[in-house]
């Protein structure tokens, strides 16, 4: 009952290595789309809504433009990515620009990524506390 058991696992473990195998064989074109994929960006808002962090892991050799937009499609700041830089790690303060909808841009030569970016300043509310004398006087 035990070499029944232990063949079978034998039988469906070749069976799987195969089944792999014959997958990687129909689809080569796997490993050329992984490879397209030559950057990875990461975009996230700081302590408050008008910073944010743009983090990039690109593989050498290989040049990026980070662009941040308007609404309009309007360039408002532009920045280089050598192509000796593997990893980029920038904090954008976008304080000076007014609420609204923006795009930061990741773009290569046959690549491009689009975050959409939206900025936000609420507007301070100011809170008063009475005591109920002080509200029983005031009506």
């Amino acid at each position: 009952m035990k070499n029944i058991i232990k063949s079978l696992a034998l039988v469906f473990a070749l069976s799987s290595f195969v089944a792999q195998a014959s997958d990687i064989e129909k689809n080569p074109g796997t490993d050329k789309e992984a490879k397209k994929a030559t950057f990875h960006t990461n975009v996230f808002k700081g302590k408050n809504a008008t910073q944010f962090y743009c983090f990039v892991d690109k593989q050498a050799g290989q040049r990026l433009t980070i662009t941040v937009r308007d609404h309009k499609n309007n360039i408002i700041n532009e920045q280089y990515v050598s192509k000796n830089e593997t990893h980029v790690a920038q904090k954008m303060d976008l304080s000076q620009l007014p609420d609204g909808d923006y795009s930061l841009t990741v773009a290569s030569a046959d690549r491009m990524v689009v975050h959409p970016v939206r900025i936000t300043t609420a507007a301070s509310v100011r809170y008063i506390y009475l005591t109920e004398e002080e509200a029983a006087a005031r009506k």
